[in-house]
């Protein structure tokens, strides 16, 4: 590993990409040039492994936290990863089916679901990414590190919470889905376990981020950033405040904290 300076955690949707889920060449840059500075750049995203070094490939980002925090990769290496026990899953998929909600399973490369409702398509669409795949046995065959729940009714959250709480942690992450980990784990978690198997305590360490389940992330790092577009509570709980994901936001946070020049 090289000696790195300080660490940058970015989260994706609404913060480093733009509204077509895709990395700016502005942004393509400033990692660049954060790489060249000696400053490790580093994802912190509810999307998958996969999905992440997708939309990577070709910037200088070689590092991610993955599934709030559930799959974590330093320069291409795993340092930590968390798998859902099987009957975990079996039990949350019984209940969400009796309350009239699809269940998505997520391993290190795939996603799959027994079936689609109006909420899943909507989120996908959202993403700008395919619909999972339709199998009943996808969850018994692999390893799954985190689920998503497709419902738009709020008001049923804490039914769940409620019943797996000692269990699972749900994150609403959009109108239309609740990312599902194992309990205590989270951005901040994987972001945690990261800085500790690196042995990078000392380091300086800054995030930008926009969404509520970007709030543990803004716990884990010293200095925390939110995006112009930020929802009024993430931006209470933000040491600075940098311009909106589509105004090159990123690059006038990094410069703002002398991180780029």
């Amino acid at each position: 590993m090289k000696e790195y300076k300080a660490l940058v955690f970015f989260d994706l949707d609404g913060t480093l990409l733009g509204t077509d889920s895709k990395i700016s060449k502005e942004n393509h840059q400033a990692i660049m040039e954060l790489k060249q500075n000696t400053i490790l750049p580093l994802i912190a995203s509810g999307r998958s492994p996969k999905e992440i070094r997708q939309i990577t490939t070709g910037t200088a980002i070689d590092s991610y936290v993955s599934l709030n925090g559930q799959f974590n990769v330093v320069e291409h290496q795993v340092v930590s990863k968390h798998p859902i026990p099987l009957k975990q899953i079996q039990e949350l998929m019984a209940f969400s089916k009796a309350q009239g909600h699809s269940l998505a399973c997520y391993t290190e490369d795939e996603y799959a679901t027994c079936y689609t409702n109006d909420s899943m398509e909507k989120l996908y669409q959202l993403d700008n990414a395919p619909l999972p795949k339709i199998s009943k046995d996808f969850h018994q065959e692999n390893e799954i590190y985190m689920l998503y729940l497709f419902s738009e009714d709020e008001t049923k959250d804490q039914l769940y919470i409620k019943e797996f709480s000692d269990k699972l942690t749900f994150f609403r992450d959009s109108p239309y889905s609740l990312a599902i980990v194992l309990s205590g784990q989270s951005k901040k978690a994987g972001i945690e376990e990261v800085i500790k198997a690196l042995d990078l305590a000392d380091l300086p360490t800054y995030a930008f981020g926009d969404g509520n389940n970007d709030l543990g992330m803004f716990e884990a790092v010293e200095t925390a950033i939110a995006m112009e577009n930020a929802g009024e509570h993430v931006k209470s709980q933000a040491d600075f405040i940098t311009k909106s994901h589509m105004d090159d936001g990123i690059r006038f946070g990094l410069k703002y904290f002398k991180l780029i020049d």
